[in-house]
């Protein structure tokens, strides 16, 4: 008997297919040492495993999308899910390290299109603050998975060895793959599934970049995701190198402000729940970002960085893009009802595509520029943009 999309088992459900694909990445982290002295490749190499999966990640929401439009939801989430459960296992097998890097490719273009559906099924099903307050509970899954992929990762390397890592990524594909098999019916309707060619898929994509609305909400939620991802990339190099914080230590304030995106989902919930509308909501967030960053900038660009400044500033960073994130999400797919796939796939895409951008940017100016001025610059960059982008694009309905 399929589970009712406004039970908490269904929303459970949903946050555990969105939650693979993070704890598919940052799981391997720990593991890419002991997979490089296995397969005698040079130091660095091993990097190439996350590399890869993030190729596979950002490229499949383009055309998983508009596969489950054509072919619905459950058929393009049960074949996304036992693909990446396959993809898992393969990397297990004691082959080259090229056959790891191809299955990481694999593994990481099934997740992207995995990612994507959840957000498809909630704009079909659900609409307004239901569907708001839906995606934040996702969002708050999705934002614990970083905290614990590391810890169970590097448990697991400890006592098995890194292959049983990608056994327990393919176990939880497949795990995830025998609930949704009664669990999830099919939520688009078959007088509503648009056909799958070429020509139609740049129509579609041509409809997208061209709204306003759409591109208002969804650039916004990139450039945001940039922010988000430069703080990532360019984290160690401040908090480790620089500032000559332990690794322990270091993951100790990862975790405290990784927490503030869990934080910032539970808030966009509670005011899901007061129906307070989301276009304030974002704007505030998008307000409050690029202050805290232009702060962070004046500190580390003068020298006087330390933890005890930096550490609410980031959270707070952290917080308000967790707040955004559903509610942009919710509010450019909403009107998509044919496309939602495409619409979903689209925001997913653009997210990995900027957040890669963020993180190049970061490695570009790591030999002009400090670490801390490495950082603030590419948070910076994409705060102001994520901002200026969402006042200057912004329908002349939402403005009024």
């Amino acid at each position: 008997m399929s589970l009712k999309p406004n039970s908490l088992a269904y929303t459970i459900l949903l946050a555990g297919i969105s939650a693979l694909p993070p704890l598919s990445i940052d799981m391997n982290l720990p593991a890419i040492p002991s997979i490089e002295s296995a397969f005698h490749v040079a130091s660095g190499q091993g990097a190439l495993t996350f590399s890869l999966f993030l190729l596979g990640f950002s490229i499949a929401p383009i055309v998983g999308g508009p596969l489950s439009d054509r072919y619905g939801r459950r058929p393009t989430l049960m074949i996304s899910l036992l693909a990446a459960s396959l993809a898992a296992f393969a990397c297990m097998l004691n082959a080259s390290f090229h056959f790891l890097l191809f299955a990481r490719l694999v593994q990481g273009t099934a997740a992207g299109v995995c990612i994507l559906i959840p957000l498809a099924i909630i704009r079909d099903t659900l609409s307004g603050t239901a569907a708001r307050r839906k995606l934040s509970g996702i969002m708050f899954v999705v934002g614990v998975a970083p905290l614990v992929a590391p810890i169970i990762g590097g448990g697991v390397l400890a006592l098995f060895g890194w292959r049983a890592i990608y056994g327990i990524q393919g176990g939880l594909g497949v795990i995830l793959l025998l609930c949704v098999i009664p669990g999830i019916s099919e939520t688009l309707s078959p007088e509503l599934r648009l056909p799958f060619n070429p020509r139609q898929l740049a129509s579609g994509y041509k409809a997208l970049f061209t709204d306003r609305g759409f591109l208002s909400l969804s650039l916004p939620l990139a450039f945001g995701f940039g922010c988000m991802f430069s703080y990532i990339a360019g984290s160690p190099g401040l908090l480790v190198g620089e500032m000559k914080l332990s690794e322990q230590t270091y993951s100790v304030v990862f975790a405290c402000t990784s927490f503030g995106l869990m934080l910032g989902s539970m808030v966009s919930g509670v005011l899901g729940r007061r129906e307070v509308h989301s276009r304030p909501i974002i704007a505030v967030s998008l307000l409050v970002m690029s202050v805290s960053v232009c702060v962070i900038a004046g500190i580390t660009w003068e020298g006087h960085t330390s933890l005890m400044m930096l550490l609410p500033l980031l959270l707070l960073v952290m917080l308000c893009f967790g707040m955004m994130q559903p509610n942009a999400m919710s509010e450019a797919v909403t009107p998509w009802e044919r496309m939602a796939g495409t619409a979903s796939g689209a925001v997913n895409a653009l997210q990995m595509l900027v957040g890669a951008g963020a993180s190049a940017l970061v490695t570009g100016l790591a030999g002009v520029l400090d670490s801390g001025q490495t950082m603030s610059v590419a948070m910076g960059c994409s705060a102001l943009l994520a901002t200026a982008l969402y006042w200057v694009l912004r329908p002349r309905a939402a403005r009024s």
